[in-house]
């Protein structure tokens, strides 16, 4: 699978951002989740729960309803299914099999490689000025 510079983050055009949100998506459905009601019990004045009423054809197939705690397995079956397909989209990205001490190593590489070459820009600036600098006072002694 190759990377598309086109999708956020190089990322596989199959696997986006959106594919790895599901906080959104649960969090509509918690709040959808019916509370039980509470009554109050024989042994008097205390409270019981009762559970909530079983799915019917009807609520079950009702996107924006209250769910029940019975429906919720099924209405959160499709971010199952989307995690599962994005869990295995990333095992295919490259270097996913190296370990954090391995990408540790390769990022102090990376910044004493950046350091080292601010050190060549900042030597070369400087002699540029420098030379700048003599071509002015040259042309000062020729007038």
């Amino acid at each position: 699978m190759t990377n598309d510079p086109k999708t956020p983050l190089g990322l596989p055009a199959t696997l986006s951002p959106d594919a790895l949100d599901t906080i959104t998506k649960l969090a509509s459905i918690l709040t959808r989740l019916r509370t039980p009601v509470t009554l109050p019990n024989a042994s008097g004045g205390g409270s019981g729960q009762t559970p909530a009423a079983a799915p019917t054809p009807s609520n079950s197939q009702n996107t924006n309803g209250e769910l029940s705690l019975r429906e919720v397995p099924a209405a959160t079956d499709h971010l199952k299914h989307k995690l599962q397909k994005a869990r295995a989209q990333i095992k295919t990205l490259p270097d996913m099999d190296r370990t954090m001490a391995e990408q540790e190593e390769e990022m102090r590489q990376l910044e004493d490689k950046i350091r080292r070459q601010r050190e060549q820009l900042n030597l070369l600036r400087e002699k540029g000025l420098g030379f700048a600098g003599q071509g002015r006072d040259e042309d000062r002694m020729q007038e």
